[in-house]
C-alpha cells in the first residue's frame, strides 16, 4: 500500500495525485494553495541493490484523534508505514517500481524523466507512463499529464514529492453528468436489467456507453443538459435532475488535497420521485465532531513513539442502496435474472434456486 503517496492522492475518474509547499516543523511539511501541495520525508538508498525507502517518521500533521471526550482536531507528530521502491536507469529516465511483499512489481512502474541520467540525486518528473518490464511495454495516460503535475527530488536524507492539480480543469472536462457512467448504469437499471448504480461515478465521463446503452434500450431523448434530461423509455417518460453538486478538494490535515464530494440527484416516472444522495468528505475541523460519530469512519494510526490511537479519516453518508431499490420501483420492466437463458434446463435449475432462496426459515 502506497501509503505516503496515497495519503495525498485525490479519488479523481482518473486516479491522479496532487500538491503545495508550506513550511513545517521537524522532517516534513505539507501545505495547499491554488491546488498545489509538498510533503519531505526521510529517504535511505542502498545503491548497491537499486532499492529505497520513504518514512515519515515524525511527521507533525493535524488529524481528528478520538479521545475519551469525544473527538479532537488537533496537531500530531505520527509515524507511518515505510514505502519501498526498486529503481532503475533506461537511458535519460528513471523508473520507480513499488515493493510488495519483498517483490517489485515490474509489471507496473512509474517512469521519470529530467534528472541526470544515472544519478538518483536530482529532480524527477512523472510522465503519466508506466513501464512493464516483463514484456518491455510502455502504457500512457493523458490524463494524468492534463489534470495533474508531480515531480519528486531526492537528495541525501530526504526526498521532497510536489504536486499541482489542475482541478478547476478537471472540473471543467467531468460536468456533463447526463453522459456520466452513472447516467448509463441509470439507464441500463430503469430498462429492467439488473440493478447497479453509483453516485459516486456521476463525474466519470463516459458518453459512448451512455450512447450504446440508450440505443441497445430505444431511450429516446427530448431535453438535455449537462445537469438535467429527459427521456421516454418502454411507454414511460423519465426526468433525471442533478439538484446539487459541490466538489472540491479538501485543504486540512494529513488527507490534504483528497477529493470531497456532496451530490444528490432526483429521478422521476412522473408520479413517483427517488432521491439519492452521497456524500463523503475527509477529516477537517468542521467534520471532527461528535455529532458525525455514526458516519465516520476510523482507523488506528501510531504517533512517533509508536503509541497507538484512532483517528477519524472521512465522513461518509449515502443511500445508495435505498436509490437503487426506489429506480427498480419506477424501471419499466421489472428485473427477471432469467432473461437471455435459453435453455429450458438451466431456467428451470435458475427457478428452483430463486424459490429456495425465498424461502421462509424455520426454527421447528
Amino acid at each position: 500500500m502506497k501509503k505516503i503517496l496515497l495519503a495525498i492522492t485525490i479519488s479523481l475518474a482518473f486516479a491522479a495525485c496532487g500538491d503545495d509547499s508550506s513550511s513545517n516543523a521537524n522532517d516534513g511539511s505539507s501545505g495547499l494553495e491554488d491546488d498545489a501541495f509538498s510533503r519531505t520525508t526521510a529517504l535511505y538508498v542502498n545503491e548497491s541493490e537499486h532499492t529505497l525507502i520513504m518514512a515519515l517518521e515524525d511527521y507533525e500533521t493535524m488529524m481528528c484523534v478520538v479521545e475519551e471526550q469525544g473527538y479532537t482536531w488537533k496537531t500530531v507528530h505520527i509515524a507511518d508505514e515505510p514505502e519501498s521502491m526498486m529503481y532503475e536507469f533506461r537511458n535519460d529516465t528513471l523508473i520507480l517500481y513499488n515493493i510488495y511483499n519483498g517483490q517489485p512489481e515490474i509489471d507496473d512502474g512509474d517512469i521519470l524523466v529530467g534528472g541526470t541520467a544515472g544519478n538518483l540525486y536530482d529532480t524527477w518528473t512523472y510522465t503519466g507512463c508506466d513501464y512493464n518490464k516483463n514484456n518491455n511495454t510502455t502504457i500512457c495516460r493523458e490524463n494524468k499529464l492534463r489534470y495533474t503535475h508531480r515531480t519528486i527530488t531526492f537528495s541525501k536524507g530526504k526526498a521532497e514529492i510536489y504536486y499541482k492539480i489542475y482541478y478547476d480543469r478537471y472540473l471543467e472536462d467531468n460536468s456533463d453528468f447526463m453522459n456520466s457512467y452513472f447516467m448509463s448504469q441509470l439507464i441500463h437499471t430503469l430498462s429492467g436489467n439488473y440493478p447497479e448504480i453509483y453516485l459516486s461515478e456521476i463525474d466519470y465521463m463516459d458518453s459512448s456507453s451512455v450512447q450504446a446503452t440508450a440505443e441497445k434500450n430505444g431511450v429516446v431523448f427530448t431535453s438535455k443538459t449537462k445537469t438535467n434530461t429527459t427521456f421516454g423509455l418502454g411507454g414511460k417518460t423519465y426526468s433525471v435532475n442533478v439538484t446539487h453538486v459541490d466538489m472540491h478538494l479538501n485543504r486540512e490535515g494529513f488527507f490534504i488535497a483528497n477529493e470531497n464530494k456532496d451530490i444528490q440527484v432526483e429521478v422521476s416516472d412522473g408520479i413517483t420521485t427517488c432521491t439519492g444522495e452521497y456524500v463523503i468528505h475527509y477529516m477537517d475541523a468542521d467534520y471532527c465532531k461528535v455529532e458525525y460519530k455514526d458516519n465516520l469512519r476510523m482507523h488506528e494510526w501510531e504517533y512517533s513513539n509508536h503509541e497507538k490511537f484512532t483517528m477519524a479519516e472521512k465522513y461518509n453518508r449515502n443511500n445508495e442502496d435505498e436509490f437503487k431499490q426506489c429506480i427498480v420501483g419506477i424501471a419499466y420492466k421489472t428485473y427477471n435474472p432469467l432473461d437471455g437463458y435459453s435453455s429450458p434446463e438451466v431456467a428451470k435449475a435458475l427457478k428452483k434456486f430463486q424459490k429456495k432462496q425465498l424461502r421462509p426459515y424455520s426454527l421447528l
